[in-house]
């Protein structure tokens, strides 16, 4: 059985109000950035003076400007992640990665993160998805033989989405925040938190309704994604709920943080109460892959023993994935 033994996040610290891209002059109003998308705030590794007098005019000229980059936001999480499970570096026996806004196509980003962290001698690779990679990365260890696991599995998904924002567009600028989120699993360590299902699924022939291109900006056909990813959550959620004795009195909720109405609409629908539904979304904005594990990292001290968290996450590929997660 898989346990997740520490867990962290990280984020930059430019805050993008939405009075901000009020005053941007594209058209939107904070006002309707809160009804439609429910977002306040998101945070951003791009100056806000940059953002206002270019719009990221030229998105290859952002991670030059930025404060922050995907690697080095991946390195704090995984520190965190770390010294929450109480090891250090040369116990890492594994890394594996998801980066949709890569410095560089190879090394890998799990290669730039395990010679930050000062990681040596251990299988270092990607497997990406975006947004749903919780499910990915856990399914993908759940179904490899335990005997050729190390001990100690660090997994990172970490993104500088902003850089791949038009702001001009009234819309994608109001989406898209920049983090990381780190989980080191364990194959025969126990932890706070144990494995007891996940699995991930796709769509290849839908992977044009979301884009985040190399060398320009984030696209995607947003009613169609927002309609499916509700329905798609729902349904993930409900599948859980077949198989499992899973109680909203006591349990959670964690969804991928695409906006806040959206997660609004699910919880309405599967009768979760406020309590039992954790994000981070209304203050960072999407995160992409690290949406989900930092909600969880940053409530890691809540975590309580019996407690069930059901992961359902959704996005670019198309694809989707659900965990569930038991307090140990």
């Amino acid at each position: 059985m898989l346990h997740i033994v520490g867990m962290g996040h990280a984020h930059p610290k430019t805050v993008i109000t939405n009075k901000f891209l009020e005053d941007l002059g594209t058209g939107t109003t904070s006002a309707w950035i809160e009804e439609k998308i429910g977002i306040l705030e998101r945070l951003s590794s791009l100056p806000l003076d940059y953002i206002a007098t270019t719009r990221n005019a030229n998105p290859l000229e952002a991670p030059k400007i930025a404060l922050d980059s995907a690697t080095a936001m991946g390195v704090r999480a995984s520190q965190m992640a770390m010294e929450r499970a109480g090891i250090t570096p040369d116990k890492i026996g594994m890394v594996i990665a998801n980066c949709c806004t890569p410095s560089q196509t190879t090394p890998s980003e799990a290669q730039r993160l395990g010679k930050e962290l000062g990681i040596k001698n251990v299988r270092a690779f990607d497997i990406f998805t975006a947004c749903p990679v919780m499910a990915l990365h856990l399914e993908y260890l759940n179904n490899t033989k335990e005997e050729t696991l190390p001990d100690y599995i660090l997994c990172v998904s970490t993104a500088c989405l902003t850089h791949k924002v038009n702001y001009n567009d009234r819309t994608d600028g109001a989406i898209w925040g920049d983090g990381a989120a780190a989980y080191i699993i364990s194959p025969r360590k126990e932890g706070k938190l144990k494995l007891k299902f996940a699995q991930y699924a796709g769509d290849p022939s839908r992977c044009e309704a979301v884009v985040v291109d190399t060398f320009g900006y984030f696209h995607q056909d947003g009613r169609a994604v927002r309609n499916f990813s509700v329905l798609q959550t729902v349904k993930l959620i409900r599948q859980i709920e077949s198989m499992f004795p899973i109680d909203w009195n006591k349990d959670v909720f964690i969804g991928h943080q695409a906006n806040y109405t959206m997660l609004e609409q699910i919880i309405g629908n599967r009768q979760i109460p406020p309590h039992g539904h954790w994000h981070n979304v209304r203050h960072i904005g999407n995160q992409a892959g690290a949406s989900a594990p930092a909600v969880l990292s940053m409530h890691w001290d809540q975590i309580k023993p019996k407690q069930n968290f059901v992961v359902a996450v959704v996005g670019a590929g198309l694809s989707w994935g659900s965990v569930l997660l038991e307090g140990a």
